[in-house]
């Protein structure tokens, strides 16, 4: 009965919206350049949906339009926005993607026909994937679209639209057999685990042989100035000759096992001496309602000891349940050699980059041993690499599949600069402990 309910309520929801919708009226979100109007029926009953110009934000719509007709691209533009201080949509930062969108599906500055009056209702539709429970949405079919006529909310007219459509050119197919909920793999070994030091952002493809930062590019140096780029052999040589001959340095290992091995100890003897105080209790509660049995055995009336012998036995079962949920943490222990194992280990994964048959599972393994890649400017005008490493998984491959999710000390082990001879760069290690990411400086 449930399910039924709330599948008549969506029913009645998606009705409600699309007869807002086809009223002209605001069926969710509110666009840029219009604000909602704030107004009452007759009954003072508030009445919702309707919606007016923004001056200010339809201003920068058609400034916008007018910048692209004139040739120039969306980066340049959201950059030069940036730089003046003018708000974006949601308040924060202008981006490329937030002005040039998807014109298939109608997002982005460029492509809302809100701007010529035109309300379209039913474009996309939404669905769970099945896979991992996020709601995905699909585009429909063009004829299921139901499109309002809204003249009183045009901004931009015909002639400044058709320029713009003009240049976007002729519209592409993104018809594809791969499911939407199918993601892509990383084209190249560490794509998606670089960052920005300065801003956080992701570093992508700026060339054909370079990375660089995303937001400094498509936003301005107004939000970020790190123009710095790396090449992309580069940091996949430096970054793998790190993870092999500098991650686990074997007298920073030694320390984590002494490290980790007495907090386990000390964990055990936690967990002991807890476990002994419930036994303890259970020995009493059960002599208790022994005790309480053997009275009524004696004569006692059964009425006057029920209510004890009932919360006797509760505790019982709870005390039970507990001693069953407590046991002294696993004798998982590491061994200081384990540094040569994870040498070994990690060069017969580089040497998989170069097997046609083994490329892919060697590459999902080496990313694994990262968390991320933070890419900072120096100070000789290049970047310096600060490799988050992902301790449970160095720790895994490192003991020979040993089970490395369990953590225990909140210990973190920092090891003396050095230099590295081939790029002379300053190399700071650092092993964090626990679940703590290990890093260290290129």
């Amino acid at each position: 009965m449930n399910a039924l309910f709330l599948k008549d309520l969506a029913k009645k929801t998606r009705e409600g919206l699309r007869g807002r919708a086809l009223a002209g009226k605001s069926a969710g979100g509110l666009t840029y350049g219009y604000r909602a109007v704030r107004a009452f029926d007759a009954e003072g009953g508030r009445i919702r949906g309707d919606r007016e110009i923004h001056p200010e934000e339809a201003a920068v719509v058609v400034r916008v339009l007018e910048a692209y007709a004139a040739g120039r691209s969306p980066k340049k533009i959201a950059e030069q926005l940036n730089a003046e201080g003018v708000p974006g949509p949601r308040g924060g930062a202008w981006g490329a993607s937030t002005i040039h969108g998807n014109r298939l599906r109608g997002t982005g500055i460029l492509n809302n026909e809100l701007y010529v009056g035109k309300q379209v209702w039913k474009r996309l539709s939404y669905a769970k994937d099945p896979m991992t429970g996020k709601r995905v949405s699909r585009l429909n079919p063009e004829d299921a679209w139901e499109v309002t006529e809204i003249p009183k909310l045009r901004i931009v007219d015909d002639d400044l639209w058709q320029a713009v459509r003009s240049r976007q050119g002729a519209l592409v197919s993104a018809g594809t057999s791969v499911p939407v909920w199918d993601r892509r793999r990383p084209k190249f070994l560490f794509s998606r685990l670089m960052m920005c030091g300065c801003c956080g952002c992701g570093f992508a493809k700026v060339n054909q042989e370079a990375f660089g930062c995303s937001q400094a590019r498509n936003k301005g140096r107004a939000i970020c100035t790190n123009m710095a780029t790396i090449k992309r052999v580069d940091l996949e040589s430096r970054v793998l000759t790190a993870l092999q001959h500098h991650l686990m340095d074997p007298g920073l290992v030694e320390e984590f096992c002494r490290e980790y091995a007495a907090e386990r100890n000390r964990l055990q003897a936690a967990s002991l001496a807890g476990r002994g105080a419930l036994e303890r209790e259970l020995a009493r509660v059960e002599s208790d309602h022994g005790k309480l049995v053997d009275a009524i055995v004696a004569g006692v009336p059964a009425e006057q000891v029920k209510d004890r012998m009932i919360a006797l036995d509760e505790r019982r079962k709870t005390l039970e349940a507990e001693l069953a949920n407590t046991g002294a943490p696993s004798p998982l222990r590491y061994h200081p050699g384990m540094a040569v194992t994870y040498r070994e280990r990690v060069a017969a994964l580089i040497r998989g980059l170069g097997d046609v048959d083994g490329m892919e599972a060697a590459k999902d393994a080496l990313r694994g041993l990262v968390e991320r890649i933070a890419l900072t400017p120096d100070a000789d005008g290049g970047l310096s690499i600060d490799l988050h490493g992902a301790l449970a998984a160095l720790l895994k491959l490192a003991a020979a599949g040993a089970a490395s999710s369990q953590t225990a000390t909140t210990t973190t082990l920092r090891g003396p600069d050095c230099q590295d001879p081939d790029n002379n760069n300053k190399l700071v290690l650092v092993a964090g402990v626990g679940f703590e990411p290990t890093t260290f400086r290129l």
